[in-house]
C-alpha cells in the first residue's frame, strides 16, 4: 500500500495511491537454525578394576562431556585412574586403607596387602617385617623389628613405633585418624595437593560439580563442572543455571527465555503447532481498515460518531460488520509515519509511553473484542521515510539506522506498549513495518531512504523485544512482494529465521509468520492466486495481507478469499475498509468473498 501517491503496488495512503509495484526482491528461507547436539550419552562398559585385596568389579556408564583424561560421576568430573571413590569405574569406591593407582585400588606407598587389610610393616606388631610376623606381648614394632622400645623420633601407639607428624592412623596423637583421603603433615590432617578441604572432605575443586572452583559452589542441574567452571552437555544451553536443550525445549526454543506459545512444541529451535493461546491461525479472514484517521487514530480514535457526523467510519462498526461477513481478524496502522506516535525529544529519541496512548489502543482491542474480531497492529509504515512524515522524517530515519535510537524506542515506548497491551482480549499479532521495501534501495518513499539491512535489523530487534515482553502474542512483517520472500537479499528470504538474525544479532528476533501483499501492479509472477503458498518454498504460515478486493488474474472478486484458501494460504485480508482516495474498492467490496468463504469453509470462524 502506498501513501501519498506513491507507488508500492498496494492501497493505501493518505492522499491517495496510485499502485504501481516495482520492487525488486524476494526470498526464500530458511529455518530457525538451531542444531541439535546429544546429551553426551555414552558410557564405559564393564570396567572391571582389581584391587591386592581379592579383587573388585564395577561397570561403568555415565555421559562424558568433561576433560580429556576424565569422565563424569554424578555430576563431578573425575579421573577414575586415580579418585578414591570412583576407581576404574563410576562407584567403584576403594577401601578406606587402599588408594587408587592406574585405576586399581591398592595399597599406598609403605604398606604392604596382609591378607585383606594394607598394613604398614616397619610398624604393625601384628606384621613386623612381614605379613602374620607378629610380635610378643609387650613388644612394640620398630622399623620393622620387635623391640622392647621405640627409637628416637616415634612414639609407641598400641605396641606400633609411628612418627606422628606424618602418620595418616595416628596423626599428631596416637588416638587421632585422618580421614580417608587425608594425608598427615606436620601433625596435622591435610588434604593431598590439588585437593581442598570442603565440609570435612577432600574435593578436587576443578572438576567437583558441589565444590566447582570454591568449597560450596554447587553446579545446576544437569552441569558438571570442569576447570573449576560449571559447564552443560554439549547440545545444551546454560539458562539461568539450567542446562536447556535450545532446539527442543518449549520454555527457551531457540534462546534462553524464548517461550512457544501454549499449546506449541518447539522443533528445530522453532515454534511449531498451536491454534489457541496465541497460536496463528490456519486461515485468518479479514481484511484492512487501514486507519480511521491517518496516523492520527490513536491517542483519540473514533469509537463512537459526533452529533454532526451521524453515519461516520468507527471502529465498533467496522468491527462488527467484519464479523457479520465472517472475518475474524482486522489490519490497523499505528504509528504509519509518526507524525503523532510514538513522538520525538529534543534530542530525536522516542519519548516515554504516554497513558493516553495506552487507552487509545485498549479502547479500539475492547470494540474488537467485543464483536469478536482479533487486531493485527501494524507499527510503521515505509510512510515514515515519505514526505507526509514532515518533521518526523529525520527521527524516523535515526530510529531505522542508529543503534542508539533504534532501542530508545524499544525501552521508552514499544516494550512498554506491548507490556501495557499484554494479554488484552482483542489482540491477535503485531506487524513491524508496512511495506518497509518501499524505504528500501528499490524503493519508491519520496523523503529518504535507507537500506533493507538495517530494515532487517530494526525488525530483528523490535520483534525480540516484542517477544521478550510478551512471549505469547504474534509477531509478523508486512512485505510488499514475494520478490523479498523468495529472491532478494543474497537470492533467499530477507525475512527468514537466519536472515534478521545475522542482521540485527538478536535470536528472539523472528516472525511467527509471513505477511505479503499482491497488486497486479507487482507482476503476476508474484500473484498469490495463481500460485500455491507451497509454491514460494517458506517455512512459515503466509497471510496474504493486502489485495484489491476486485476480479484479479481472473479470479472473480467473490472467489478470492476461497481461492486463497484453496491454494493453501493462511489468511486474506483484503484493501481496504476505509480506503479514501485509494482508487481501489472499499467496504462493502469485501463482504461477499468474506461470506463466500465462511460459507464453505465454516473452519475459518474458529479465528482467532
Amino acid at each position: 500500500s502506498s501513501s501519498g501517491g506513491a507507488a508500492s503496488g498496494g492501497a493505501s495512503a493518505s492522499g491517495g495511491v496510485s499502485a504501481s509495484g516495482g520492487v525488486s526482491g524476494g526470498v526464500s528461507m530458511s529455518g530457525n537454525g538451531g542444531q541439535t547436539a546429544g546429551n553426551g550419552g555414552a558410557s564405559a562398559s564393564g570396567g572391571v578394576s582389581t584391587s591386592g585385596s581379592g579383587g573388585q568389579t564395577a561397570g561403568t556408564g555415565g555421559t562424558n562431556s568433561c576433560p580429556s583424561g576424565s569422565q563424569q560421576c554424578s555430576g563431578a568430573c573425575v579421573n577414575t585412574s586415580t579418585d578414591h571413590a570412583n576407581c576404574g569405574a563410576c562407584g567403584m569406591a576403594c577401601a578406606s586403607d587402599h588408594v587408587c593407582q592406574a585405576s586399581v585400588c591398592t595399597c599406598a606407598a609403605g604398606k604392604t596387602l596382609c591378607g585383606a587389610a594394607c598394613a604398614d610393616t616397619t610398624a604393625d606388631p601384628a606384621n613386623c617385617g612381614a605379613c602374620g610376623k607378629a610380635c610378643a606381648s609387650g613388644q612394640v614394632c620398630s622399623n620393622g623389628a620387635c623391640s622392647t622400645s621405640c627409637t628416637a623420633g616415634q612414639t609407641a601407639c598400641s605396641g606400633a613405633c609411628v612418627d606422628l607428624t606424618t602418620n595418616v592412623t595416628h596423626c599428631g596423637s596416637c588416638t587421632t585418624s585422618c580421614p580417608s583421603g587425608q594425608t598427615c603433615s606436620a601433625s596435622a590432617c591435610a588434604c593431598p595437593s590439588g585437593q581442598s578441604l570442603c565440609s570435612g572432605k577432600c574435593v578436587t575443586e576443578s572438576t567437583d560439580a558441589t565444590n566447582c572452583g570454591a568449597c560450596g559452589k554447587a553446579c545446576g542441574a544437569g552441569q558438571t563442572c570442569s576447570n573449576g567452571a560449571c559447564v552443560c552437555p554439549s547440545g545444551q544451553t546454560n539458562c539461568s543455571g539450567t542446562c536447556k536443550t535450545l532446539t527442543t525445549d518449549a520454555a527457551n526454543c531457540g534462546a534462553c527465555g524464548m517461550a512457544c506459545s501454549a499449546g506449541q512444541t518447539c522443533s528445530n529451535s522453532a515454534c511449531t503447532g498451536g491454534s489457541t493461546g496465541g497460536g496463528v491461525c490456519s486461515f485468518a479472514s479479514g481484511l484492512n481498515v487501514a486507519w480511521i484517521n491517518f496516523a492520527n487514530d490513536v491517542p483519540n480514535p473514533t469509537i463512537t460518531c459526533p452529533a454532526s457526523k451521524p453515519n461516520c467510519v468507527n471502529f465498533p462498526t467496522l468491527f462488527t460488520n467484519t464479523h457479520a461477513a465472517g472475518g475474524r481478524i482486522v489490519r490497523w496502522w499505528f504509528h504509519t509515519n509518526g507524525t503523532v506516535t510514538p513522538g520525538y525529544d529534543a534530542s530525536g529519541k522516542a519519548k516515554a509511553l504516554q497513558q493516553s496512548h495506552i487507552d487509545g489502543l485498549k479502547a479500539i482491542l475492547s470494540a474488537a473484542h467485543s464483536a469478536g474480531i482479533g487486531v493485527n497492529i501494524s507499527l510503521w509504515s515505509f510512510d515514515m521515510l515519505q514526505t507526509n512524515a514532515s518533521g518526523a522524517l529525520a527521527n524516523n530515519k535515526l530510529l531505522l539506522e542508529n543503534d542508539t535510537n533504534r532501542q530508545a524506542y524499544i525501552d521508552n515506548y514499544l516494550t512498554p506498549l506491548v507490556t501495557a497491551l499484554k494479554g488484552t482480549p482483542g489482540l491477535y499479532s503485531y506487524e513491524i513495518f508496512n511495506e518497509p521495501e518501499g524505504m528500501g534501495e528499490n524503493g519508491w518513499s519520496t523523503g529518504a531512504r535507507t537500506t533493507e539491512a538495517f530494515i532487517q535489523k530494526s525488525v530483528n530487534w523490535f520483534a525480540a523485544a516484542i517477544h521478550a515482553a510478551d512471549p505469547n502474542v504474534l509477531v509478523t512483517n508486512g512485505a510488499v512482494t514475494f520478490q523479498y520472500m523468495t529472491n532478494y537479499c543474497n537470492k533467499a528470504n530477507c525475512y527468514s529465521d537466519a536472515a534478521l538474525r545475522t542482521a540485527g544479532g538478536k535470536q528472539g528476533g523472528i516472525l511467527d509468520f509471513y505477511e505479503v501483499h499482491y497488486y497486479t501492479s507487482n507482476g503476476s509472477q508474484y500473484s498469490c492466486f495463481t500460485h500455491s503458498a507451497s509454491s514460494w518454498n517458506l517455512d512459515k504460515k503466509v497471510v496474504m495481507g493486502e489485495f484489491a478486493a476486485q476480479m484479479t488474474d481472473g479470479v472473480n472478486a467473490n472467489d478470492l478469499y476461497t481461492n486463497l484458501y484453496t491454494n493453501g494460504y493462511n489468511g486474506a485480508w483484503a484493501w481496504a475498509y476505509n480506503a479514501p482516495g485509494a482508487g481501489l474498492p472499499a467496504w462493502p467490496a469485501m463482504q461477499t468473498p468474506m461470506q463466500n468463504l465462511i460459507n464453505a469453509h465454516s473452519d475459518v470462524g474458529n479465528c482467532p
